[in-house]
């Protein structure tokens, strides 16, 4: 088992030796990659901090005025009567609508949208994905290891758990698809199908017939 072990390891960095897209041979690169991940993940639970914050304001605005509208809805004329009533109307319609719009209108998203436009271009392309996901198939071929044991993260000397969902599968059969592999294509595509009969909800939005299609060819 050990030796097995060591061959695979040996194999797996073999094959990432191969890859085209040399970025993806540096581990120091791909840890940059895991650092500017984990700050956009702080940047955008910022973000969402700061647009709970404004519906919560917002929505207290829309329970108040539904709580009054109710109120001078039932009885216009009575309720207009009150001149401090036709006061307030007219002030709120004003001036307190239009700092509501103003309110709904603020980009909180700014801030967000910057910094993921400065980490965009150390992003992978799509050339890279096509390497990486051709380095996992290559791993695969060698070991005979089918798409399912893949997909449970179920390699030999690896250390951490790492399984794959019904979306990293199909992008796993999407570029085999581009790359003319129908081989793999087919493999990754059944797995697809295997994990949402399995009750797997997928994100992606591929659509439903593009599977069954891809497996066709």
């Amino acid at each position: 088992m050990k030796l097995r072990v060591s061959m695979l390891l040996v194999a797996w960095f073999g094959v990432l030796g191969c890859v085209q897209a040399e970025f993806f041979t540096s581990i120091g690169h791909m840890t940059d990659l895991i650092y500017a991940e984990k700050d956009l993940v702080q940047s955008l639970k910022e973000y969402i901090l700061v647009e709970e914050a404004k519906l919560s304001k917002i929505k207290s605005w829309a329970d108040k005025m539904e709580a009054l509208t109710s109120r001078s809805a039932a009885d216009p004329e009575g309720y207009l009567s009150h001149p401090v009533n036709a006061y307030k109307l007219v002030k709120r319609l004003n001036t307190e609508w239009p700092e509501l719009e103003g309110l709904v209108l603020q980009d909180s998203a700014a801030g967000f949208i910057a910094n993921l436009s400065v980490q965009r271009q150390f992003f992978p392309t799509d050339e890279d994905e096509m390497g990486a996901a051709k380095a996992l198939m290559r791993l695969q071929d060698t070991y005979k290891l089918d798409s399912d044991t893949i997909s449970k993260g179920e390699l030999p000397g690896t250390k951490y758990q790492a399984v794959m969902s019904a979306d990293d599968c199909f992008g796993m059969g999407r570029s085999a698809y581009n790359d003319g592999d129908y081989y793999h294509t087919v493999l990754w595509m059944e797995q697809v199908l295997k994990q949402v009969d399995a009750g797997e909800e997928a994100v992606s939005t591929w659509p439903g017939a593009f599977v069954p299609q891809m497996l066709w060819v």
